[in-house]
């Protein structure tokens, strides 16, 4: 099993796309996000998420089936 602070990964699965989204992001967005990953995906929030490279990815969740950090 990866321990929480080696996840440097958010995968996203979207409904109209059969292949994952992986984005890489820093431990700080891992920390902050992972706690409420699900709620985020539940509710179909649109949010900003800062990327590794220093940079944002905004994801509406709503097209959103399944998220993970890997």
């Amino acid at each position: 099993m990866v321990s929480e602070a080696r996840r440097t990964a958010l995968v996203l699965h979207l409904a109209a796309n059969p292949n994952p989204i992986s984005i890489k992001v820093p431990e700080e967005t891992v920390a902050d996000l992972a706690p409420r990953l699900i709620q985020v995906v539940r509710n179909g929030h649109t949010q900003a998420i800062p990327t590794g490279d220093g940079k944002e990815f905004v994801v509406n969740f709503s097209h959103v089936v399944a998220a993970h950090f890997e």
